[in-house]
C-alpha cells in the first residue's frame, strides 16, 4: 500500500532542531586522540561488517552485547568499537588494543556493521537517553559517527528509528556518505544525507528490495512495485490511508542513494484522485513516491493504453506476452541482480540474471522483458526455481555464470550455467564440491572457497571447500591433490549464530567466539592458505585433545588441569596454595611435562612442541582480541576453576562468607 501524506524530500529542520538530528546540533563527545592514527582518503577493507581495516588499522566491534546493555559514552567496553594496529595483530600482542567509540555497536541487522569513509566511522548504537518516565528505549536506534582517531563523536544523531532490526547500509556517492534505510513498517526507504541532513524517501510502496549481499557499500537499491489500476484509487480519511486496486503485472525499479527527484514526469489527475475529495485537499490526489529508475516492466499486449506509470510505452513497442510478466528478487550480488521472471501467459518462473552495467542509454524497461524466442536482455539462468534461490551463492568467472547450492541430499553443487536452451535447466555442468553436509548453510565465496556453516556445540561449526575446482578435482580415488578440494571444518571452533558471520580479511579469519569460557568476544586466527594446511593444523589440535583424553586414563586431575592450563595459558592460578594443595605430587609432575612439552610417568609429550610454538595452548590456535569486562573476566576464570581445578574446601567456606 502506497502511504499518503509524505514529502519526497523530509527538510524537518524545526524538528531537527528541536531533537537535535542534524549533525553537531547536540555538540559532540570529545577525548584525547589515540595515538599512531594518521588521516587518509584510503578506501577501507571489509568495510560494513564487523571488522574493518584501515590503513594499519583493524576497527572492530568488541564482542557481542546485548542492546538492553547500559549505553553511557565512556563506559561501555564490551561492544565498543575498538582498534588493533597490524602490527600487534601480526606479532601476537592481542590485548594492545585501544576503545575508538566507547559505545554500543548493537543492532539487530547482522549484515550490516561499521562503516569507514575518510577519517570517520559510521554506525548504529542503542538509544541511551531516558523518556519522560525515566525508561531508556533502548529498542530505538540512533545512526552516528565518530572520528577515527576516537577524539570526537556524535552526542545526537543523525536519523532515530524505533526497530532496532531496520535494515540499513552507510554508503559513500561522490565523496557523500549517505545513510540507506528501510522503514518496513512503512514500505519506504530512505537516503539521508550525512553533510545537508536531507532525509530523501526515495520509494513508498515496494513489495521487496534488495541490497548487495556481497558489498554493503553498494548504493544501488533494487525493489519491485505494484502498479496501481486506474480508476480504484480512493482515500479513507478515517484511516489516513489510501485504497486501490492494483495490475496483475508489477514493475521492477533501481535506485540510488543520491537520488533527490523522480527522473520521470508523472500525471496522476486522470484515474488516480478520489472525487469525493475537493482539490487540493489531503487524499484528493494519489500519492506516488518513486524516484527510481524503471528497469523491468511487466506490462502485457492486453493493455491497449499506458497508465502514468509505464515509462518505456510506446506505440508499436514490442511486448511478448498478452498478460504480461511479475518478477521477484532473488538476490542482488556482486552487482548482479538474480530475479525470478513469470510470464502470466503459462505462469511459468524462469530465472535470469540482469547483468551488471546492463541498464544505460538505449535500455527499454519492456523490451527488456525475455521473449520465446530468446529475445530480451536478461540472461536466462535456470528454468527450475527450486536450486536457484536465496540461499544460494551466485557468481561470474569470465563469460560463465555458476551457482552453488546444497542439495535435498545434504551435497554442496555447483553448477556452470550454459547458454544454451537445449541443456536441460540450462545446466552445462554439475559438480559436486562435497557431500554429506547434513545442516549446510552456505556463507560467502572468499580467495577461491567457499566458506559455510553447519551446526556446532554451542553455535554454529565454520567449513570450507575450494568452489573453483575442475570436476575432476573433487573426485578422492587416485587424486593425489584431493586433500586441497576436499572440504575442511575450522578446527572445532563455535562462532556465535546469533551474531555477524566469521570474516576473512588477508589471511586472518575474526569470529564471535560462543565456545565455553569465551563470553561471545572476538577471537582471531591465523587462517592456513590452504586446505591441506588447514586439515595438518586440524590433526594438531585433535592431538591436543587426545592428550587429555590420555592424562585423564591415569591421572584424572592432571588431566584437568593441564586442561585449564589450555584455556588460561598460565599456572598462576594453579600455583595458589588453595588449588596446588589439594593435588598429589604425581599429577603436579605430569602438569609439568605437559606445560614443558617434556615427558613425565611414561607421557610424552614432546609431539606438541612444534616449530612455530608450543600447541598445548588454545593461543596457538586462535585468540581473543580486545578487552574483557571485569565481569566477564571473573566469570571466565570462576567457570574454568570450577570446571578443572581442584579448591581446598576451607577457602571456598572462607570466600563464601567474605562475599556475606
Amino acid at each position: 500500500m502506497l502511504k499518503t501524506g509524505k514529502k519526497i524530500v523530509l527538510l524537518l529542520l524545526a524538528l531537527a532542531l528541536a531533537l537535535g538530528v542534524l549533525a553537531g546540533c547536540g555538540g559532540l563527545y570529545k577525548q584525547t586522540p589515540l595515538d599512531g592514527y594518521t588521516p587518509s582518503d584510503n578506501a577501507a577493507e571489509s568495510n560494513g561488517g564487523f571488522v574493518v581495516k584501515k590503513d594499519n588499522w583493524y576497527y572492530f566491534i568488541n564482542g557481542a552485547e546485548d542492546y538492553t546493555a547500559e549505553n553511557k559514552y565512556g563506559d561501555v567496553e564490551k561492544g565498543a568499537l575498538m582498534r588493533i594496529s597490524e602490527s600487534d595483530l601480526s606479532s601476537g600482542n592481542y590485548a594492545e588494543a585501544d576503545v575508538v567509540v566507547p559505545l554500543l555497536m548493537v543492532s539487530q541487522d547482522y549484515t550490516a556493521g561499521v562503516f569507514v569513509y575518510g577519517d570517520y566511522v559510521y554506525y548504529a548504537t542503542p538509544n541511551a537517553v531516558s523518556s519522560i518516565d525515566g525508561t531508556v528505549e533502548n529498542s530505538y536506534l540512533d545512526f552516528k559517527r565518530s572520528s577515527l582517531d576516537g577524539s570526537e563523536t556524535m552526542k545526537s544523531y543523525y536519523v532515530q528509528v524505533s526497530d532496532n532490526t531496520t535494515a540499513y547500509r552507510y554508503v559513500e556517492v561522490d565523496g557523500t556518505v549517505y545513510l540507506l534505510y528501510v522503514d518496513s513498517a512503512n514500505t519506504e526507504i530512505h537516503s539521508y544525507n550525512t553533510v545537508t541532513g536531507e532525509n530523501t524517501v526515495l520509494v513508498s510502496g515496494y513489495s521487496a528490495y534488495a541490497f548487495d549481499s556481497s558489498d554493503p557499500t553498494d548504493p544501488t537499491v533494487y525493489y519491485t512495485m505494484p502498479v496501481v489500476k486506474k480508476n480504484t484509487y480512493e482515500y479513507h480519511a478515517e484511516e489516513g490511508d489510501a485504497h486501490f486496486s492494483t495490475e496483475s503485472y508489477n514493475q521492477l525499479y533501481s535506485v540510488r542513494a543520491d537520488a533527490t527527484a523522480c527522473p520521470y514526469e508523472i500525471d496522476l489527475s486522470d484515474g488516480y484522485v478520489d472525487n469525493n475529495i475537493d482539490e487540493g485537499k489531503e487524499g484528493h490526489t494519489m500519492e506516488y513516491v518513486n524516484l527510481g529508475t524503471l528497469v523491468l516492466d511487466g506490462i502485457g499486449n492486453d493493455k491497449k493504453v499506458p497508465s502514468p506509470f509505464n515509462h518505456d510505452w510506446s506505440d508499436g513497442v514490442r511486448i511478448d506476452s498478452a498478460r504480461g510478466y511479475t518478477y521477484s528478487i532473488v538476490k542482488y550480488q556482486q552487482g548482479e541482480l538474480y530475479l525470478s521472471v513469470t510470464n502470466l501467459d503459462a505462469s511459468a518462473a524462469f530465472i535470469y540474471v540482469l547483468p551488471a552495467d546492463a541498464v544505460g542509454s538505449g535500455w527499454n524497461s519492456i523490451t527488456a522483458n525475455p521473449g520465446a524466442s530468446g529475445s530480451g536482455e536478461l540472461v536466462p539462468i535456470a528454468v527450475s526455481t527450486a536450486n536457484a534461490t536465496s540461499s544460494a551463492l551466485f557468481y561470474k568467472e569470465g563469460d560463465s555464470y555458476y551457482y552453488i547450492y546444497v542439495d535435498a541430499n545434504s551435497a554442496i553443487v555447483r553448477v556452470q550455467v550454459s547458454e544454451s536452451a537445449s541443456d536441460a535447466d540450462y545446466v552445462r555442468e554439475t559438480t559436486y564440491l562435497a557431500r554429506q553436509q547434513t545442516g549446510a548453510s552456505l556463507l560467502y565465496l572468499n580467495d577461491g572457497f567457499l566458506y559455510y556453516s553447519k551446526s556446532g556445540t554451542n553455535g554454529n561449526a565454520l567449513w570450507r571447500v575450494r568452489y573453483d575446482g575442475a570436476r575432476t578435482d573433487y573426485v578422492g580415488f587416485g587424486n593425489d591433490n584431493y586433500g586441497e578440494y576436499k572440504a575442511v571444518r575450522v578446527l572445532e571452533l563455535d562462532y556465535n549464530s546469533s551474531w555477524y558471520a566469521p570474516e576473512v580479511i588477508g589471511g586472518s579469519l575474526f569470529f564471535g567466539n560462543a565456545e565455553s569460557y569465551a563470553e561471545n568476544y572476538v577471537y582471531v586466527m591465523d587462517l592456513p592458505e590452504t586446505n591441506t594446511e588447514l586439515a595438518e593444523l586440524n590433526e594438531v589440535y585433535e592431538e591436543v585433545q587426545d592428550t587429555f583424553t590420555e592424562i585423564a586414563n591415569n591421572f584424572t586431575d592432571a588431566a584437568n588441569a593441564a586442561h585449564y592450563y589450555y584455556y588460561a595459558g598460565s599456572r598462576e592460578v594453579i600455583d595458589l596454595e588453595e588449588h596446588l594443595s589439594q593435588y598429589e605430587e604425581e599429577d603436579l609432575e605430569v602438569l609439568d611435562a605437559y606445560i614443558a612439552c617434556g615427558s613425565s610417568h611414561g607421557y610424552d609429550f614432546g609431539g606438541l612442541q612444534k616449530e612455530d610454538g608450543k600447541a598445548n595452548v588454545q593461543g596457538y590456535f586462535y585468540n581473543r582480541i580486545g578487552l574483557v569486562t571485569e565481569e566477564d573476566a571473573e566469570a571466565i576464570e570462576d567457570a574454568l576453576v570450577s570446571a578443572y581445578l581442584l579448591t581446598d574446601p576451607d577457602a571456598v567456606d572462607e570466600t563464601e562468607e567474605e562475599a556475606e
